[in-house]
C-alpha cells in the first residue's frame, strides 16, 4: 500500500491521511448517495457559469454560417450568384466560388481565377442598427483581395419587405476596405465606420438600410471563419 502524501499549502497546516478520510462520507450506499447529492448543486453552478461566460467572451457572431460548415448547404447565408446584375464579369460568378479543404481546414470558400473582373461574394443583407459599430474578422489568403462593408438601400420601385434579395437593393456606401495579398492564411479585420465620420459621410450612412460583408478577389484565394459583431458607438447614432 502506498503512503498517503502529506499536502502542504501556504498558511495552512499539512493535511494528513486522517484529515482526508474525515471529509469522506461514512461507508455504505446511502451515506455515499447523500454525499453525492450535496455535490450536485455546486457542480451545476460551475457548469452553468462556464456555459454562460465562454460564449460571451468569444462574442456571438451575427453572421449565418460564417465557417461554411452548414451540412446541407455550405454556402448558406452567402450570395455568390450575380446573374441578376447582367454584368458580363459576374454572370458566371457562382461557378467560381466553391467549398473545399485547405490543409487542416475542412471547409473554406475557394475563389477561382476569373480574369480582370475578379470573383466576389457577400453575406446576405442584414439591417443596420444606428448607435452601433460593426466589426468583421476573417481568415483570408489571395494574390489580391479587397474586403469591406457595403451599404444598401431599396431600389426605387421595390416595395420594402423583411427579407430582401441583393437584386432588390442598390449599393450606396462602401466602408474603408482591407486590401492586401498573402500566399499564407492571415487574419483581417474591417470596421464600420472604421474612420472618423465627416458630416457628409454621416449623411450617406443615414440612407443605408442594409449592410453586407463584401469579399472580392482578383487572384485565386480562399476565405474562412468569418465573424461579425457589433458594439455600441455614439459616433454611429443617426
Amino acid at each position: 500500500m502506498h503512503a498517503f502524501p502529506v499536502v502542504h499549502s501556504p498558511g495552512n497546516p499539512a493535511m494528513t491521511q486522517d484529515d482526508f478520510l474525515s471529509i469522506l462520507p461514512p461507508a455504505g450506499p446511502q451515506p455515499a448517495l447523500q454525499f453525492l447529492m450535496r455535490l450536485i448543486p455546486s457542480a451545476l453552478v460551475v457548469i452553468a457559469t462556464v456555459l454562460f461566460v465562454l460564449p460571451a467572451a468569444r462574442g456571438q457572431s451575427l453572421l449565418e454560417n460564417g465557417d461554411f460548415e452548414n451540412p446541407g448547404d455550405p454556402l448558406k447565408g452567402w450570395v455568390t450568384d450575380y446573374a441578376f446584375t447582367k454584368n458580363s464579369f459576374y454572370v458566371g460568378n457562382k461557378e467560381r466560388v466553391t467549398i473545399g479543404t485547405d490543409g487542416m481546414r475542412k471547409n473554406v470558400a475557394n475563389f477561382a481565377d476569373a480574369g480582370d473582373g475578379g470573383v466576389k461574394m457577400e453575406c446576405r443583407p442584414f439591417v443596420i442598427e444606428p448607435g452601433f459599430k460593426y466589426i468583421c474578422n476573417l481568415d483570408i489568403k489571395s494574390g489580391a483581395y479587397r474586403v469591406y462593408f457595403a451599404g444598401y438601400q431599396w431600389t426605387p420601385g421595390v416595395r420594402p419587405h423583411e427579407n430582401p434579395e441583393l437584386g432588390e437593393l442598390r449599393m450606396i456606401y462602401q466602408s474603408k476596405a482591407a486590401v492586401g495579398k498573402s500566399d499564407a492564411w492571415k487574419k483581417e479585420t474591417i470596421e464600420l465606420p472604421g474612420v472618423a465620420l465627416s458630416p457628409q459621410a454621416l449623411e450617406h450612412l443615414k440612407k443605408v438600410r442594409y449592410l453586407t460583408v463584401y469579399i472580392w478577389m482578383l487572384k485565386p484565394g480562399a476565405v474562412d471563419n468569418v465573424t461579425l459583431t457589433k458594439v455600441a458607438d455614439p459616433a454611429m447614432k443617426f
